[in-house]
Formats: structure tokens, sequence, C-alpha cells
């Protein structure tokens, strides 16, 4: 379970003390299938990033399941992220000189996996997912769609409990984000948490449940049949 209390985010306090996140006191169970909305500047990334603990709180506390996040160290906040959290991100964040097994090794190799079991593990994912005849492509030799489904493979290789995807079909066409979508739904009906990002109502509408934030603020947190 994701929990946070009045969480508040100010990134410079001491040049502006405007507050990226407000006091935003949130809670997502485990499996659920979310999305956040909300303009540009309206704090959804910030909110993302420091779910993923890819950012720090100013004040107030995060809680992933019975461990405060908001209180690690930097070293064991890094291991909170490999255990637990996936990313996928709007431009794929792909190694360029990298092939797409490549790419998909590196959070394996950062969890000290042994070379035999990554190979059997990014097969799976590879095939699972439609790109194993890629496997030994570079990002520029790959479509859009292509370069997602690698990154999504990456984000799920090492089994985290939770994907976070930062506006995932934001630089694909229509048809071909659709399908990440439904490869994102597939992933959260095995088990997963799944939190998206989008500004596309469409996206949303898709997911069991709308948080919408304005201004640092949750403006509506709405719950779909």
């Amino acid at each position: 379970m994701i929990r946070l209390d009045k969480v508040t985010k100010i990134y410079d306090i001491k040049v502006d003390d405007r507050k990226a996140l407000d006091e935003v006191s949130l809670t997502i169970e485990d499996g659920e299938f979310v999305s956040i909305m909300g303009p540009s500047g309206s704090g959804k990334s910030t909110l993302l990033n420091i779910i993923g603990g890819m950012d720090s709180v100013t004040d107030g506390d995060y809680y992933f399941n019975d461990c405060r996040v908001s209180s690690l160290t930097a070293r064991n906040l890094h291991d909170f992220r490999k255990q637990h959290i996936g990313f996928v991100f709007q431009h794929f964040a792909l190694m360029d000189h990298y092939t797409a097994y490549e790419n998909i090794e590196i959070p394996l190799i950062a969890s000290k996996v042994k070379k035999k079991e990554r190979k059997k593990i990014i097969s799976e994912k590879l095939e699972s997912l439609g790109i194993l005849e890629i496997k030994d492509k570079i990002p520029g030799k790959m479509s859009g769609g292509q370069q997602q489904r690698v990154a999504i493979a990456r984000a799920l290789v090492t089994n985290a409990d939770v994907i976070l995807a930062d506006e995932p079909t934001g630089a694909l066409d229509q048809k071909t984000g659709q399908e990440v979508l439904g490869l994102l739904e597939q992933i959260n009906k095995s088990g997963k948490t799944v939190i998206i990002v989008t500004h596309d109502p469409s996206i949303a509408s898709k997911t069991n449940r709308i948080i919408s934030i304005e201004d640092g603020r949750i403006k509506s947190d709405s719950k779909q049949i």
C-alpha cells in the first residue's frame, strides 16, 4: 500500500517558496490501476517521482507498506527503488547504443542477478511483449511502439510491485498508444499496481481511478466502475 500524509514539496525554498505539492494526502491500495491528471506544472510528475523514490519530500510523510520512505537514507532509497518500483517514461529513456536485450538487462545487472537467470528472464519478457525479434536492435532501429515495449520490459524484469508510467503514450501515435495502454492493463491484471500520469482523458478513462491535481493539490479523486 502507498500512503502519503500531508506531503509538501518545495524545490528550492531559498529561491522560490512555491509548492510543487501542497499537503497532499493519498492512499493507493495494492493492485490498483490509477491515473493522475492535471495541467502542465500542476505537480502530477512531482507526485509520481515522490512515489517512485526519485524525489524527496520537503514536509510530510510517505509510507510504502510499513516502510517510511520519506526517512530513508540515500542508499536505502536506492534499494527501495530497485526492489519495488519500475519506471516507464514518455521518451523511453533507453540507452542509445545498447540493444533491446542490453537495455532490459540493466536493472538485472544492478540487482546482481546471475547471467543465466538474466537470459531466462529477459527472453520471457521479450516474448511476452512480442519483441523477441528485435532483441539485437538498438533504439534508433526500432519504432516508437517497439521502444516503449522495451522500456516496459525493463520496468518488469525485477518483478517490481509498482509500475509508474509518466505519459507513456505521449510520444506515440494513437493506435500504438492504445496498444501500450493495453499492455499496462494486462500488467495490472497480473496483480501489479500501475500508476499513469497522463493529460489525455481517453487514457485516464481506461483506469479504475482518476486523481486530478491542480496547483499542487488534489482537486478530485474518483473511482470508476
